[in-house]
């Protein structure tokens, strides 16, 4: 296989173990019939997902891949390193997220069957906790901006000959951080910092409830893509057009 095959590869596969993980703390401790599901759950879910950054990356790089897992990551790094052949990770990272997602449901089915849509949705992709209307979009879209601009932040310094002793551990600073960022950033917008995380899984729980949940049509909610699902997307992306292009200058 050739490296830049690999390294698609690498990204997928890296993807699908962060959402398995990640996604899979959520439904661990907001299924209603799950030991989990008990009080201090946040810390557990910005634990849970610093820890599936850790899995993810160690299962990237063991394939020759660099670990992005994360659009967001990769159009920084595309621009600071002025190599476009990055981008093509994307595409890998959302059917990684979508892959991984998959499986969680799966093995998740009976907890999903008797859990409300709301709660089921909150294990695929975010919601903000006030309505995405007005000068709230602002706000929510400064979150998700702030959020993703530290996470890049960090990994540029880290990429510094200074910090070199801290690069030296992988990705155990950016698994730290990431839990970091969502014990302070992340509780009013669920904290994507990262478009496939959110993109990935809504897409699979659009098509779950038209395809699989037709007997719960009257609790459908939606994905909300209009209405909130855009933001996920647009908001991590420009800070990784912003890091990436102040990454060129330093």
């Amino acid at each position: 296989m050739e490296l830049f095959d690999s390294q698609l590869l690498s990204e997928f596969l890296g993807t699908l173990f962060l959402i398995l993980l990640g996604n899979g703390v959520v439904y661990s401790v907001s299924g209603t019939k799950m030991f989990a599901n008990q009080p201090g759950k946040w810390v557990v879910v910005a634990m849970g997902w610093g820890f599936g950054v850790l899995v993810g990356v160690i299962i990237s790089q063991a394939l020759g891949g660099s670990g992005h897992l994360n659009p967001a990551v990769s159009i920084y790094a595309a621009i600071s390193n002025k190599d476009a052949k990055i981008l093509a990770y994307i595409p890998m990272q959302i059917l990684g997220a979508m892959a991984g997602q998959i499986i969680l449901n799966f093995i998740n089915w009976k907890h999903i069957d008797e859990t409300d849509l709301v709660t089921v949705r909150s294990a695929h992709c975010t919601s903000p906790a006030y309505e995405n209307k007005g000068k709230t979009t602002i706000f929510n879209f400064s979150y998700e901006f702030v959020g993703t601009a530290v996470l890049l932040s960090v990994i540029l310094a880290l990429s510094k000959n200074q910090n070199i002793t801290l690069a030296n551990l992988g990705p155990l600073p950016v698994t730290f951080l990431v839990m970091s960022i969502g014990m302070s950033l992340g509780s009013s917008t669920g904290y994507a910092i990262n478009p496939a995380r959110d993109l990935g899984p809504r897409i699979i729980y659009f098509a779950m409830e038209k395809l699989l949940m037709k007997k719960r049509t009257k609790e459908f909610i939606g994905a909300s893509f209009s209405s909130y699902g855009w933001l996920p997307v647009v908001a991590p992306s420009l800070a990784g057009v912003v890091i990436g292009l102040f990454g060129l200058i330093q």
